[in-house]
């Protein structure tokens, strides 16, 4: 295969390399390598032009050790807990007063469940809310990360052959170049990680264990090792990359998959029907923002302008400045308007691609972390942008007509478009015949985010 190949065309031919070659097949220690490894492979298949924040490598390691005083602690004098949550810190999205609530688990917590938590310090942008969080961490996962890589360097698990092979068919079939060595750095420290995870969970004896996004694959084989239920709450789009095909055998725990998939709506467990995720093994439980934005929704005055609410999401970041730009020059002169852009909270806390819109005051760009966040924005919107975010579901899920913005990657949710609900804007003019779009009909928003998160994860921890 061509490198200069569609996307599309190089995720079939990968879909097909899998499965010919049954790569789901291959164990170590009793699990999938494939599995903890096909997520980014099936990223540079896609070939996704996405803007990766800068990172401190010696920052990273200085957290890692002082998390590491800390984990020992836990290990050493930590009583049994209910729950262990695995989250980030870029959840601290909902203000309470004049702390931050994280929008995951907190609620579940102040029900009354004792619990360790985790945190992924996934954007420096939180740090004013991690200073004020209504519920702070008890552990940064930076310690299993950095001693899961260390341990991976200094000890590599027995896979080089099949790591060798599978590069090999990655660039004869796929176009995809990766390095042996780095195929098997990454099983190496899954499988560290997954000790690490293991001797803490023998302390704390956690009925459940839950996490807030795809790709907790060392904690998972921890859990199996342990007999400790897993929960993975959907955190954004679930695509080719994060489902296993319904033809791969092996259980869930072989397959590093969750006992349960906690999605947000019953379209999603439409879409994974055909997926060893979808069916009994997915379950809708909604999602608290939107809990909290329906609640706040109320009717536009007629004369308001129109309001349009663009998110970025890393992703193609030039061409949608520019495409943005075309669409605000496309205006209807007679029309009044505002956009709202709302940077995501990690990969553009540092772009200055956006800075070309900035000299329309009828602009206001928005950093990931500050305040308003994308609910209370969708709250009082008309229509809303994107490239392929799951911001197209929030905001369908709050009866907002959504416009997929055709860039690099908008393949992963062309399959949504309805023109119903989510349309596809041919051209950046095109925007604004859509939004004159009549609202949603309230009766299909529920599919997208079931009504009732916290009570809805309350029936899923009941004995």
């Amino acid at each position: 295969m061509r490198r200069d190949e569609h996307p599309v065309d190089r995720l079939q031919a990968l879909a097909a390399l899998e499965r010919r070659h049954d790569l789901f097949s291959f164990r170590i220690d009793g699990w999938s390598g494939w599995r903890v490894m096909r997520n980014p492979i099936y990223r540079m298949a896609q070939g996704l032009p996405l803007a990766q924040p800068a990172r401190s490598d010696s920052r990273r390691s200085l957290r890692a050790l002082a998390a590491t005083a800390k984990l020992i602690w836990l290990w050493l004098v930590a009583p049994q807990r209910e729950l262990l949550i695995r989250t980030c810190r870029s959840a601290l999205r909902v203000p309470q007063g004049e702390r931050f609530r994280d929008v995951y688990f907190d609620g579940l917590i102040q029900n009354g469940h004792s619990c360790v938590k985790l945190e992924e310090i996934n954007s420096a942008d939180f740090d004013r809310q991690a200073a004020a969080a209504v519920r702070p961490p008890d552990l940064d996962t930076v310690v299993f990360t950095f001693w899961g890589r260390v341990l991976g360097l200094l000890f590599p698990v027995k896979a080089l052959p099949f790591c060798t092979r599978l590069a090999a068919l990655l660039e004869q079939e796929v176009a995809v170049s990766v390095s042996p060595r780095w195929l098997r750095m990454r099983i190496s420290t899954v499988y560290w990680q997954s000790r690490l995870f293991a001797v803490l969970l023998a302390r704390l004896r956690p009925k459940a264990v839950l996490v807030a996004d795809t790709g907790e694959y060392a904690l998972r084989i921890a859990c199996r090792r342990r007999g400790i239920r897993f929960i993975e709450l959907q955190h954004g789009v679930l695509d080719a990359a994060d489902a296993v095909p319904a033809w791969v055998e092996g259980d869930a725990a072989e397959l590093v998959m969750p006992d349960l998939l906690a999605c947000r709506g019953t379209y999603w467990i439409e879409k994974l029907a055909d997926t060893r995720q979808g069916r009994e093994a997915a379950l809708p439980v909604g999602n608290e923002l939107i809990d909290f934005a329906r609640r706040r929704i109320v009717p536009r005055p007629p004369e308001a302008p129109l309001h349009l609410v663009a998110t970025s999401q890393g992703l193609d970041s030039e061409r949608l400045a520019q495409w943005l730009a075309d669409m605000i020059a496309a205006a209807p002169p007679e029309l009044a308007w505002r956009l709202s852009l709302k940077l995501h909270p990690m990969y553009d806390a540092a772009t200055l691609a956006y800075d070309r819109l900035r000299g329309d005051s009828r602009v206001r760009i928005i950093a990931g972390a500050e305040q308003p966040n994308l609910f209370d924005l969708l709250t009082e919107a008309d229509l809303h942008l994107s490239i392929s975010s799951a911001s197209h579901f929030d905001a369908a899920a709050l009866g907002v007509p959504t416009v997929v913005v055709p860039l690099s990657g908008h393949e992963l949710v062309i399959g949504a478009v309805d023109n119903v609900q989510v349309f596809l804007a041919a051209e950046p003019a095109a925007v604004w015949k859509l939004a004159r779009h009549a609202p949603i009909d309230a009766a299909l928003t529920h599919r997208f985010a079931t009504p009732g998160f916290v009570e809805n994860l309350q029936r899923v921890l009941a004995p």
